[in-house]
């Protein structure tokens, strides 16, 4: 449900009447099909200056290099949930092709899936960072295993609004898989020679968080859709096996749907505790050995890949 459409922006502002009505509509036709979504999004704030857009609602402008949505974002304010959408996706979507329609509607119904997904665990009681401050380590490392949970459960819902024309994010992940070890080795490289580890630990659970969210993204569509990724792509399927994280796919994939499919509180932690430790054996898989040091700090230590 819609309660609100605000316009921001010249451009945006000429055709808000038919963007609210279009919206609303879309909206409606997603909760017919989905109706564990209704009740969101709620407020929506399409936007042509989407960054102005959020720093006004309450956002903290990003740190410099910072990986955001560009075109979606949910903000939960004391006042409620708040959607922000760049305008020129909304623009192209109704004035453009069906194609172009098809990805805006999805777009939207997976947003409204993190809402109402983000919603049910904060009224469940799941604090989405607070209970892991217990130690350092955990504070880094638990809010990725959180996102790849969200990404899994975002993209296995909304399945259903997949364009047919979409690859699944699988080629981008493969790029990352390509990427990761040659950008690894140079950050190893440098942080040797400057002796700064710290900031080695900082820049690989940046790079290794984007890659095993983009994973848990393809996973949670494979998954709605009932196929591996041998069935979508042989080809990619191959390349993964003989990439350092192909040992990492097949056990992450249960681990994620057994995320998904945890039955109570007690159970969504100790499975998200066995994600972390894949998370922790995928440094590994990069010649970088991390743990929790005995303080409840980070100890990583270079140079030594062990197999997953």
């Amino acid at each position: 449900m819609v309660t609100q459409v605000e316009c921001r922006g010249e451009k945006i502002s000429e055709v808000a009447p038919t963007v609210e009505i279009v919206l609303r509509e879309l909206v409606r036709r997603i909760c017919a099909r989905d109706q564990t979504l209704e009740g969101v999004p709620g407020h929506v704030v399409i936007a042509d200056d989407f960054a102005a857009a959020l720093v006004s609602l309450g956002e903290q402008p990003p740190p410099a290099g910072a990986i955001l949505p560009t075109v979606a974002r949910t903000l939960y304010r004391e006042a409620g949930a708040v959607l922000v959408l760049e305008s020129e996706q909304v623009a192209k979507a109704l004035g453009g092709e069906a194609e172009d329609m098809a990805r805006f509607v999805h777009l939207l119904h997976a947003e409204m899936w993190r809402m109402r997904l983000h919603l049910d665990a904060l009224s469940a009681g799941e604090d989405a960072l607070g209970a892991w401050q217990d130690s350092v380590f955990d504070s880094q490392m638990r809010p990725v295993v959180e996102a790849m949970r969200s990404e899994y459960a975002v993209t296995r819902r909304s399945v259903w609004s997949l364009p047919a024309d979409a690859d699944l994010m699988l080629k981008h992940f493969m790029d990352v898989v390509d990427a990761l070890p040659p950008a690894t080795q140079e950050d190893v490289t440098l942080a040797m020679a400057s002796n700064d580890l710290d900031g080695l630990f900082v820049r690989s659970l940046g790079r290794i968080a984007h890659l095993v969210q983009t994973a848990a993204h393809a996973q949670g569509y494979l998954a709605g859709l009932g196929k591996p990724l041998g069935a979508i792509s042989p080809e990619l399927e191959a390349a993964l096996s003989q990439s350092f994280f192909g040992p990492h796919w097949g056990p992450l994939t249960e681990q994620l749907d057994a995320l998904y499919c945890a039955p109570g509180a007690e159970a969504v932690e100790a499975q998200r505790h066995v994600v972390q430790e894949t998370l922790v054996a995928v440094f590994a898989s990069l010649g970088l050995q991390v743990r929790r040091a005995e303080d409840g700090g980070v100890w990583i230590e270079a140079g030594v890949t062990k197999g997953a």
